[in-house]
């Protein structure tokens, strides 16, 4: 990125250690359509998705598309969703509180869709979210 300045917007549990940079835009998946049409529309490659829940059979129509990485608002290392992100190699960080962004309909606080962010997956226990500076 032209941009090299990043603010920590959230924090949660890191799924596993990689120094691997993982950058790019947020897509927020809060339905099994939503999932869907993300995977069709091709977005996975190039897309960090977000997810309120760690379940595997939410998402695993992301994962198996490769997905770039994964963010969720609940959810442990240990779940199905934690081993499969490690058996994938894609960056996982789970139970995210997030410091700033929009409201969901449900009142939690995500990145916008489209916002830029990259994942420090690189320490255990703690991944974190950082965004993109404008």
């Amino acid at each position: 990125m032209a941009n090299d300045a990043f603010e920590v917007v959230g924090t949660g549990l890191n799924v596993f250690e990689s120094e691997r940079v993982v950058e790019g835009p947020v897509r927020w998946l809060d339905s099994p359509a939503d999932v869907l049409a993300f995977v069709g529309a091709g977005e996975a490659p190039t897309s960090i998705a977000i997810s309120r829940g760690g379940t595997t059979t939410f998402m695993a129509p992301a994962l198996a598309s490769g997905v770039l990485g994964l963010i969720t608002l609940a959810g442990a290392p240990e779940s199905h969703l934690g081993i499969l992100s490690r058996e994938f190699n894609i960056p996982c960080v789970m139970s995210v509180a997030f410091t700033d962004g929009i409201q969901t309909d449900r009142g939690e606080t995500i990145p916008a869709d489209g916002t830029i962010v990259r994942l420090d997956v690189s320490g255990r226990p703690e991944g974190r979210v950082l965004k993109a500076s404008a």
